[in-house]
């Protein structure tokens, strides 16, 4: 089997986590990869019958891609606490423990303590979150058109996530013969070559869009609106997928705002205030600093810089003890009056701006039990005292 070992000369370290990234969407030569920091060099592999050259020089312009530094990275931490924590392999224990069963690439089931877990934490943002803003709840569809996430600039930034949506032609010869074949042999993807419609639908890769695409050309009541939600989201990780830090298909709480600057201005400061005491109420090892989105563009480099320089996104970082990394467990964006135009909500006759808080449930529950273990009794006081709560109000096992 083929390898790469390539030189990363000129790469900043706080480029490196990125990069890293980027490269499971480089080439579908690439198999594993792995950055080693100290010699400067990323080692691939490559599957089998891989063309080597046509892989590196991919690569190489991924990698040129990253060492474009004249806009640099703005770095700014607003919040971090380091407390002892255990080294917990959750992965590992949530499969031996039948809390989680893997049911396909970046899929998985999760039952007992982990989904309470996941259940209490989307109760909390409710309390915490939606209920002190008087959030009205909506309730979106899975998939999304295709033609909405082409409005909000994501097939430019994100081309790689997104999964698509399509059905077999209404037609009864293809129907019919489909059938036939999966009825005489085991059903395989090659099926369905030719038989598939014009698809004009994702599956959804964000909360938040639905929102937008809902409000369309409304004039909303001064100073605006305040919504949550819940979305099973969909985003393709490539190679990046594993454990619970980075799926396919995962669920996705989310507090928006729509309305004047100011108003979504200060929900949004006020939310960070209530996130930082939040994480010092349940105790986790973690940070709040600013930070850009995992741009899949040629212009990334300019993004991300604008992204950061504006503070335009925040993430809550939470610790993985056993893989010594952080990881984004929420995040807090400001968008401006990018939605408000490409859908034409308005606000006092002029563009509304918006803002969202985005929770990654499953990243969430992962990050608990890598830092507290499995046994909720010693837990941190007030996690354990959310977690008992739900306990004791939900319905069911």
């Amino acid at each position: 089997m083929a390898e790469l070992t390539l030189s990363l000369r000129d790469v900043e370290p706080m480029y490196l986590r990125q990069l890293e990234y980027a490269i499971a969407f480089a080439s579908d030569s690439v198999k594993t990869h792995r950055i080693d920091s100290e010699s400067g060099t990323v080692h691939v592999e490559l599957f089998p019958d891989a063309d080597e050259d046509a892989t590196r020089e991919k690569l190489l312009q991924l990698i040129e891609r990253y060492r474009r530094t004249e806009f640099g990275l703005k770095s700014h931490v607003y919040f971090e606490q380091h407390p002892e924590v255990q080294v917990v392999d959750a992965w590992r224990e949530l499969l031996q423990r039948r809390l989680i069963t893997v049911v396909g690439d970046g899929h998985v089931v999760l039952r007992g303590l982990a989904a309470r877990l996941h259940g209490m934490i989307d109760a909390v943002v409710l309390r915490d979150f939606a209920t002190p803003f008087d959030a009205e709840t909506e309730v979106f569809p899975a998939t999304i058109l295709s033609a909405t996430l082409d409005r909000c600039n994501h097939f430019t930034a994100f081309p790689e996530h997104v999964d698509f949506v399509a059905h077999l032609k209404p037609d009864v010869d293809v129907l019919g013969e489909f059938a036939e074949a999966c009825r005489t042999g085991p059903w395989h993807a090659g099926l369905h070559d030719g038989r598939m419609s014009v698809h004009d639908f994702a599956i959804s890769p964000s909360c938040c869009y639905h929102c937008y695409e809902g409000m369309q050309d409304w004039d909303v009541t001064p100073p605006g609106r305040c919504v949550t939600a819940i979305l099973n989201c969909h985003r393709y990780e490539g190679a990046n997928q594993g454990t619970l830090r980075r799926l396919r298909s995962f669920h996705q709480r989310e507090v928006i705002w729509v309305g004047h600057p100011k108003f979504v201005l200060e929900a949004r400061e006020l939310a960070d205030t209530k996130l930082v005491e939040l994480a010092r109420r349940w105790g986790l090892n973690c940070s709040l600093e600013i930070a850009n989105d995992m741009f899949f563009t040629d212009d990334y480099a300019v993004k991300a810089s604008f992204q950061r320089q504006q503070a335009a996104k925040k993430e809550l970082r939470a610790l993985i003890p056993q893989e010594k990394e952080e990881i984004s467990v929420i995040s807090s964006n400001f968008h401006s009056t990018t939605f408000g135009k490409a859908f034409n909500i308005r606000v006092n006759g002029r563009a509304a701006a918006s803002a969202c808080l985005g929770w990654g449930l499953e990243r969430i529950v992962y990050a608990v039990l890598s830092q507290f273990g499995f046994d909720p009794a010693s837990w941190p006081d007030g996690l354990q005292e959310d977690f008992q709560h739900f306990s004791a109000t939900r319905t069911g096992r």
